[in-house]
């Protein structure tokens, strides 16, 4: 009966499977990528890793390494110049970026929700055109829009002084605020207008229904749902305003400067081990800022 059943079984026979030229290239995508990932992580960090390392470096010149020294950071006067900790200039310039990335982030904050709530939530016969004045400014190259602001304050001068007498466009901290807000708000209406489309209106109904007021929906429940589009735009224009040079470069003038433009007159000279101490410094806090938002995002999520 054994051998009944035995010979009746079909017989399995051990296909052999044959790859095309894709499908071998696919059984090693998952190490394609993390090799290119790799690549890409070594080109973007590699260089801040030796600008750091050559922020130690005891030769002034920073061809090559020498030696490993702090001076950069904390030497006070000498001949060659004082470290950055002690160079008023820069503490000055750091001052004038955190001030005016502070001050054009509320500006521009403000402005780009109320021309976010405008642009998503009316209807009006001008809107495709602010729609595309906003796009423009963003796709628009900093340079041009640097030159334009400039011939701007200019000419706005030129008429307060001739029919009034007013000096109120000097080239320094107003036109450099009012330059970066003006760059930040499109970002701004950007960001919040992409949160603002993805929000239920249902629950604006909600809050009425219940018996509240149009600015109590709009506190309670309105601004705790686009909060975060409203952190990540002040965080954009924070960055844009902190890092902005070309735009800051034409519209201040002597008695004022920002850390980049500092930066960048130093560089003029040659990139020394100053201008990488600088820069590890701007590094170390970006670093600082970027780790503590990750670890207060991680400790809401527990919490919630």
């Amino acid at each position: 009966m054994t051998d009944i059943v035995n010979s009746q079984a079909p017989v399995k026979r051990r296909e052999k499977i044959k790859l095309t030229w894709w499908d071998s290239i696919m059984k090693y995508g998952d190490v394609g990528i993390a090799a290119w990932a790799w690549l890409m992580i070594l080109f973007l960090y590699l260089p801040i890793v030796v600008l750091i390392i050559f922020s130690f470096n005891q030769q002034r010149l920073n061809v090559k390494w020498t030696g490993f020294t702090t001076e950069w950071y904390w030497m006070e006067q000498r001949s060659y110049g004082v470290g950055v900790l002690h160079d008023a200039e820069l503490i000055t310039a750091f001052q004038n970026s955190i001030v005016i990335g502070l001050l054009s982030t509320v500006i521009a904050v403000v402005i780009g929700v109320l021309g976010a709530f405008a642009l998503e939530r009316f209807e009006f016969r001008s809107k495709s055109v602010w729609d595309g004045l906003n796009y423009t400014k963003i796709i628009i190259a900093e340079i041009v829009a640097g030159v334009s602001t400039l011939v701007f304050f200019v000419k706005v001068q030129e008429l307060l002084m001739d029919y009034l007498g007013w000096n109120l466009f000097p080239l320094g901290f107003r036109t450099v605020l009012i330059a970066h807000v003006a760059w930040s708000v499109p970002f701004v209406v950007v960001i919040v207008r992409a949160r603002l489309k993805g929000f239920d209106k249902a629950l604006e109904e909600a809050g009425e229904d219940l018996g509240s007021t149009p600015t109590g929906v709009f506190f309670r429940i309105t601004m705790p749902v686009i909060a975060p589009g409203i952190l990540a735009a002040a965080l954009l224009a924070f960055t844009l305003s902190f890092d902005d040079f070309i735009t800051t470069f034409f519209v201040t003038g002597p008695q004022f400067n920002t850390l980049p433009v500092i930066i960048w007159a130093k560089v003029r000279m040659g990139i020394t081990p100053e201008v990488n101490a600088i820069s590890t410094i701007m590094v170390l806090l970006s670093f600082t800022i970027v780790t503590f938002l990750e670890i207060k995002a991680h400790i809401s999520e527990d919490i919630a």
